[in-house]
Formats: structure tokens, sequence, C-alpha cells
């Protein structure tokens, strides 16, 4: 069964079997990293040196503005066991071309690294956030509509060794939500010629205030015997991803993608996800980007 609406094009998903799919993309990920650090163990010592220089922030280097689209086969919100298409913008500001900083499909909408060692960055966080009513999705119909807003805050991102990065992104809510968003990633990667593979762990942990605004319903929950509903602040979300990125020139490159995402926590409660949802999703997406040169190499503060 399926429907067009302004959000894009949905499918109800009741005929996958959530349990099979689980397993099917655990399995997957799970050796996809175990061949990952089994194949880099022996090339991090040749990559050493390509390591130190490309993450180096060189006065030599310009700053690139990657700009690009993909789309996504996703739930209509986590929690959600309807599934539709949606376009995704890539936006991101970084020094040097060939670095050998990784950039992940899931990393936030807007990055912008602002200051940079050898094996570490910093910078700017932001992602977008779609209004969510009963108006598109039925199942929405026991909690409050949410606005069209954003997530602004910052990002760290460090690089214990040439094949593994990990990254802290922590953003608050604006407009759409008064709360306090924290991912946590961490990806293995490697290269052979042209194709770039990498694979990796996710975590979400987000405030009372988030959970409260996406999952909470109009009064009491069902099944807590009249109470009112009390959040409170943890793990939201576990997963992972795993992806593939052609290189077609120096400039332009498109990535393949697949994502597993569980969700856990008081959201669970709610009724949006049983049992009208699903805990587990599979999100699998194509997109395509391009990096200009801006001509400039200002260096803020000497980094």
């Amino acid at each position: 069964m399926s429907r067009l609406q302004t959000a894009g094009i949905r499918f109800v998903a009741g005929a996958f079997a959530p349990e099979f799919w689980t397993m099917r993309c655990v399995a997957y990920l799970a050796g996809l990293v175990a061949c990952l650090a089994l194949s880099m163990t022996g090339r991090a010592s040749a990559q050493s040196n390509d390591y130190a220089q490309l993450t180096s922030p060189q006065s030599a280097q310009n700053w690139y503005l990657t700009l690009g689209a993909g789309v996504r086969y996703q739930p209509d919100y986590t929690g959600s066991s309807e599934y539709f298409f949606r376009a995704r913008p890539i936006i991101s500001l970084g020094r040097g071309l060939k670095s050998t900083w990784w950039s992940a499909e899931d990393d936030a909408m807007l990055s912008i690294g602002v200051f940079s060692g050898q094996g570490w960055r910093v910078g700017f966080s932001g992602d977008l956030l779609w209004k969510r009513s009963a108006k598109y999705n039925h199942a929405l119909i026991a909690v409050p509509a949410t606005k069209f807003g954003a997530e602004a805050g910052a990002f760290v991102e460090f690089y214990p060794t040439s094949w593994l990065r990990g990254r802290v992104d922590l953003r608050r809510g604006i407009t759409a939500h008064d709360g306090v968003v924290a991912d946590l990633k961490l990806d293995a990667f490697t290269s052979a010629g042209a194709w770039t593979f990498g694979a990796g762990p996710r975590m979400r942990i987000t405030s009372a205030d988030y959970v409260r605004t996406y999952f909470g319903t109009y009064g009491a929950m069902p099944g807590n015997g009249g109470f009112l509903q009390r959040f409170n602040t943890g793990v939201h979300t576990i997963g992972a991803l795993a992806q593939v990125t052609y290189s077609w020139s120096d400039n332009l490159k498109t990535t393949a993608y697949v994502e597993y995402k569980r969700l856990i926590g008081d959201a669970t409660r709610s009724p949006i996800v049983r049992p009208y949802g699903s805990r587990d999703s599979v999100t699998v997406g194509l997109s395509a980007s391009y990096s200009f040169d801006t001509g400039s190499s200002y260096s803020l503060g000497g980094l």
C-alpha cells in the first residue's frame, strides 16, 4: 500500500519482519567492521606518513566548500513502521581537499571545521528538523504536533590511528524542541583505488525535554495507571552505519550507505512506538557531492 503526500512517498512496512531485518543488518555490519579492522591493521604504518601530512592544518591548504544532495528511504520518524523517501542536502566546509578527515553520511547536515590540528578538529554542527503532524501520519494522533526547526552546536573529531575516527556532536534544539542531543560515533575506514569503505557503531543520548517533545502524549501515558508522564535523560538510540564511496575525481564523489537503529529508553513506552511503530529501523540512501576551492587559506588563531 502506498500514497503520495507532500512529504514524500510513504510505504507501510508491516510486510517486513523487523526481527529478520535486524538480524541481517547487525550481522552484516559486524562482519564488515571486522573485515575492515583486519585489513587495515597491516596498512596502518604505510598510511601513517600520509595521515600525518593530510591531517595537519598547513597554511598552504585552502578552505573547500562541499555541496551535495542525497535521497534516503527511511522511517517517517524514529520509532515509526512507515517508510518513505526523503531528500537531504549536504553542506560542509573544511581545509584541504585530499584530507583524510572522514565524512559519514549520518554526520550533521551542516558541518564546518573551525579549528584543527594533527589528528583532531573542532567545528560547528547543525541539523534541520522537519514538522511532524497527525495530518500526514495518523499514528501520531496521540502525540502533539512538532514544529519545523533546527539543532545547533559543536562537534569534536579525533583520529587515534590513520583508519579510525571518533566523533561527538552536541546540539541544542531551536524552535522544534528545547532539549539537548549528543551523537557519539566511531568509524573504521579504508581505501582501495577510487573506492572508500567505512563502518562503525552509533549512539544517541538525549535530554528529557527532547523525549517529551517527540514521544510524550497529551495526558497520561497509556498503561501507566493514569499517572503523568516522566522522562529521563539517557541513551535514546543505538545502531551502526556502513557506507561505500566512489570518487569520480578529486572533487566529485558518490556514496551508498545503510544504517541500522534501535530505539531504547523512555521513548519506547510511547504509543507511537508501541503498538503503532517499531523500535528497529533500517535506512538506506544514495548521495552525490562536489567540493569547491574557495581560494582562501585563512587560519583562525593560527590553527
